[in-house]
């Protein structure tokens, strides 16, 4: 469409938004990864997805993964499912400003939401985080990077929103764009401490074991699968085998 807005022009956007509160009195989840999405666009002066694609995807061989699909592959896209009423329906809607078939390149890119990929590509970023950056001869990211982001600590008054307002996450800390496990008694799964990973909105879970090496990857493609129970159902099942 030409009137799609670019990665740029929404962050943009959203900087002329009211705050909801001063930086650092409380904490929301909110957008601030789209925004280091344009962030990079900006200081690298390339696209979005071709700065992941040059400086992730394609050192770490992931062929699969990108902001949209190409007709050569359509048919591995899996569908996205939503519960209604008791069954389990095809959910072909847009969310997000992502497009349902990611046929076509979007204008945004989003530094938060809509790759697509496999499990098996997922699992070479997941190894890469665990090898401290670099997985198979290629250097993604810092051992100190890595360190970094997978120890993000909130305020205790930040802390207390975040377990009010997400309670999934119970035991867990989220400074730095990553959910990093604080507190294993209080969490809602078996894990132990300084586990971390993402939850995607479809269920495209990871968490990454620092201390055993090990990772655990769930793909589910249904609405707001996340943090919901059956995640933490199926992930307290492979728990409890590993550990």
């Amino acid at each position: 469409r030409e009137d799609a807005m670019s990665t740029q022009a929404i962050v943009n956007a959203l900087g002329r938004c009211n705050l909801h509160f001063q930086p650092g009195e409380h904490w929301m989840y909110g957008t601030s990864a789209d925004v280091l999405g344009a962030v990079v666009e900006v200081v690298s002066g390339m696209r979005f997805g071709a700065f992941l694609k040059q400086e992730i995807f394609d050192p770490l061989t992931m062929k699969d993964t990108g902001f949209y699909v190409p007709e050569d592959k359509q048919d591995r896209f899996a569908k996205l499912y939503e519960n209604v009423d008791g069954n389990f329906l095809e959910s072909p809607t847009n969310n997000l400003g992502i497009q349902y078939q990611m046929k076509q390149p979007p204008a945004f890119e989003s530094g938060g939401a809509g790759l697509a990929s496999t499990i098996w590509d997922y699992s070479r970023f997941a190894a890469m985080l665990l090898n401290h950056g670099e997985f198979e001869g290629a250097r993604i990211l810092s051992p100190k990077s890595v360190e970094f982001f997978t120890n993000g600590e909130l305020m205790p008054w930040q802390q207390d929103d975040m377990w009010r307002s997400w309670e999934a996450l119970s035991g867990y800390t989220y400074g730095n764009l990553m959910r990093v496990m604080k507190n294993p008694g209080m969490a809602l799964v078996n894990g132990t401490k300084g586990e971390y990973g993402w939850d995607g909105w479809l269920g495209t879970y990871f968490g990454n074991f620092p201390e055993s090496k090990t990772a655990i990857l769930l793909m589910i493609q249904k609405k707001d699968a996340g943090t919901t129970p059956l995640t933490r159902k199926l992930r307290n099942i492979v728990m409890s085998e590993l550990f």
